[in-house]
């Protein structure tokens, strides 16, 4: 069993889940308001997520280097995994109501 640090699971995992929790924030008024400013700041939103993303594997794989290859993992499937909630739950306001 290899040897790995909760630590940094654990902050690849808020690290991927803060960012996803924001551009949700950001962009889901964008889709109650109008639907013009939704598709920029979904973009807007993704755009940030991952650079955010891409910073903090670099400073990762700089600075912590023990903790490298944990944290890479870790955070591109907790990445995806937020992600494809975020989605999911923007594609599901955006779906016609029925019955209204």
């Amino acid at each position: 069993m290899p040897q790995y640090s909760p630590y940094a699971v654990l902050v690849a995992v808020l690290v991927a889940w803060v960012p996803a929790l924001i551009a949700y924030a950001i962009t889901y008024p964008g889709l109650e308001q109008n639907m013009t400013g939704f598709v920029g700041r979904l973009l807007g939103g993704m755009a940030a997520k991952m650079l955010t993303g891409i910073m903090t594997i670099v400073v990762v794989a700089v600075a912590f280097k023990a903790q490298r290859n944990e944290y890479v993992v870790t955070y591109i499937l907790a990445y995806f995994i937020f992600t494809g909630f975020e989605v999911y739950s923007l594609m599901r306001k955006l779906r016609p109501q029925s019955g209204k």
